[in-house]
């Protein structure tokens, strides 16, 4: 006997609780597979207070407090000078320790009635999928499958995308008393160091170091050689122990079109961008809109899974911009390796504002399909023909208006002018407006004209 939920889940991670907790809610029947393997990260991790507005807008904020704590600690860097540097910013932030979060989650999405596999393994097999555990072996024919297991769901997925190499150490031990109630990442001419010391249970200094690098020369010296150059905590943790390594090397997974990956599955940013919990919890309320659609429009299936993956993509790329700016910002170092192979390249100049445009002829107009509220629904709009893009506006500027500035060669000066004229414009304020045809610009739907003897 095949039973059919709407909704396979594989990992019990923090994208694949949520997203199980996130759709019990809105009524589908949810099977959640959890493998039993502890999380590979450091015991604490933060969530900004910047982020609590929007998981109280997409219904988790309450019970990610629940399965955490406000943040007690005082947040600062050392880096591009010999000083820490105090966050000053206002507001508190959530402090959570992962397993105890991973599992506070998981019994939120049973309580919300998920049905939860815990310590077991999913097998795609034919017709369906074989869950396999303690209690036996259930047999699953689900509508759709969701895969958060992780940047190990299935290594081999080829990379779309993939950074520099990064290995990331864990060091559990004890910290120096005045270190405590701090979390303080820290750059060193080989890699840099993120240290937690709260003031109750063991701190712990996650060490990142150039993967390829540690292959080479061996792991355990690139951690010793990081933690000499150390001024921070780190270097006066006591009794540090390794307890695990794990592959951070931020890269986008390739699109798989038989289930949806959300979470590392999908995309695994560089730790430095921070963030990697609000990402996870983020991509679940995305991934709940997808799949709520997609029950409702099997038809449209291929395309939702295709949007979720650019928007995976586009939070991927957020975060390395981020990422970026960070390791710019390391000026002491810049003849070492590691830093001078993730310095990021100079940005390609914009083109002049005297410049002639047009749409770019991979653009099509036709049905787009587009986010709304919980679910995503088709409205008139255009479609990139080379990465299957598709917008209906820029924000809350409508694309079919700015597009029709520029069928014939106009600068964007001159196309923000005569947006007055038009009536799905001219209410709209004008820095809006350019804002707007500046994204165009960037995504490469506005082109420059074809010069005269280009065009012959």
């Amino acid at each position: 006997m095949w039973a059919r939920p709407d909704l396979l889940v594989l990992g019990g991670g923090v994208a694949g609780s949520a997203t199980a907790l996130l759709a019990a809610r809105r009524g589908l029947s949810v099977v959640l597979v959890e493998p039993g393997r502890p999380a590979l990260s450091g015991p604490h991790e933060t969530l900004l207070a910047s982020g609590r507005e929007r998981l109280q807008r997409i219904g988790l904020a309450e019970a990610v407090a629940a399965a955490a704590r406000p943040d007690p600690l005082r947040h600062g860097a050392l880096w591009g000078g010999d000083d820490v540097a105090w966050r000053t910013d206002e507001g508190q932030g959530l402090l959570l320790a992962r397993g105890r979060f991973d599992a506070t989650m998981r019994a939120a999405a049973q309580a919300a009635g998920a049905v939860l596999f815990a310590a077991a393994k999913a097998e795609s097999m034919d017709g369906g999928w074989a869950v396999r555990g303690p209690d036996g072996e259930r047999r699953l024919q689900p509508h759709l499958v969701v895969d958060a297991r992780g940047r190990l769901a299935n290594p081999r997925r080829t990379a779309a995308h993939c950074g520099r190499s990064l290995l990331a150490v864990t060091l559990v031990g004890e910290a120096s008393a005045g270190d405590l109630g701090t979390a303080t990442v820290e750059a060193t001419p080989d890699g840099w160091i993120w240290t937690h010391a709260p003031c109750d249970g063991p701190a712990a200094a996650a060490v990142l170091v150039d993967g390829d690098e540690a292959a080479a020369n061996g792991v355990s010296a690139l951690v010793r050689r990081v933690l000499r150059a150390a001024r921070g905590p780190a270097a006066r943790l006591r009794h540090a122990r390794a307890t695990h390594a794990n592959d951070a090397t931020p890269r986008v997974a390739a699109p798989d079109p038989e289930r949806l990956a959300l979470g590392d599955a999908a995309a695994t940013i560089d730790p430095l961008a921070s963030q990697g919990v609000e990402k996870a919890l983020f991509a679940a309320d995305h991934a709940i809109a997808v799949c709520t659609a997609a029950q409702a429009r099997p038809e449209w299936r291929q395309r939702l899974f295709a949007a979720h993956a650019r928007w995976e993509l586009g939070l991927w790329h957020a975060h390395a911009a981020t990422a970026g700016e960070w390791y710019a910002r390391e000026s002491r170092f810049v003849d070492a390796p590691f830093w001078r192979q993730r310095r990021p390249a100079p940005a390609a100049p914009e083109p002049a504002d005297d410049e002639p445009l047009v749409v770019a002829p991979a653009i099509t107009a036709g049905e787009a399909l587009v986010r709304a509220g919980d679910t995503f629904v088709a409205r008139p709009g255009f479609c990139d023909l080379r990465t299957g893009d598709e917008q209906s506006h820029v924000g809350y500027v409508p694309i079919a208006a700015l597009l029709a500035r520029f069928t014939a060669p106009t600068t964007l000066p001159a196309a923000v002018a005569a947006a007055g004229g038009d009536a799905r414009l001219f209410v709209l304020p004008p820095r809006a407006v350019d804002a707007a045809m500046r994204t165009l610009r960037r995504r490469g739907w506005l082109i420059p004209a074809p010069t005269a003897a280009g065009s012959r």
